[in-house]
């Protein structure tokens, strides 16, 4: 029998999120180059051997820019979202790239898309498991607040 929704989002709260920021600052030691999600010939098949993976997953991912945590999101299928970051043909899949876009372009008229990507291809990747989707929505805000991600915004 499910937990009732209220002693599901108490149990998250209080015990989960802690653990999950934990875990946050485990990953960065062990982060992933940027050029196994871009790299011509890694498709998620390849990706998945090279991280010992056997499906893809749902979870959380973050990019980081010099050890910092600069943008955290959530995804059904992790690792094919982090290859459409890269790959992707629309500012719905090149989401990070946008964002940055949007940040940067009213001081800098020049800053385009290629221009994030290129600044993305140097950054490292974290991701872990969050199967439950609730958790997985309310870790991902409350990752993105406590880290302070500069391409997460809530203005």
């Amino acid at each position: 029998m499910e937990q009732p929704l209220a002693l599901r989002f108490e149990r998250i709260v209080n015990e989960n999120l802690p653990k999950r920021k934990e875990m946050i600052r485990v990953l960065k030691e062990n982060a992933m180059p940027a050029d196994l999600f871009y790299k011509k010939g890694n498709g998620v098949k390849s990706i998945l051997e090279k991280t010992g993976r056997l499906t893809d997953f749902k979870g959380i991912y973050g990019f980081l820019d010099e050890d910092k945590l600069i943008y955290i999101d959530e995804s059904s299928y992790v690792i094919r979202r982090l290859v459409r970051q890269f790959k992707g043909n629309s500012k719905y899949q090149l989401k990070l790239a946008s964002l940055m876009v949007a940040t940067h372009q009213p001081s800098d008229p020049s800053y385009s898309t290629p221009s994030a990507l290129k600044k993305m291809k140097k950054m490292k990747i974290i991701f872990m498991d969050v199967p439950d989707d609730l958790e997985r929505q309310i870790t991902t805000l409350y990752l993105q607040c406590q880290f302070e991600c500069r391409y997460n915004r809530f203005d």
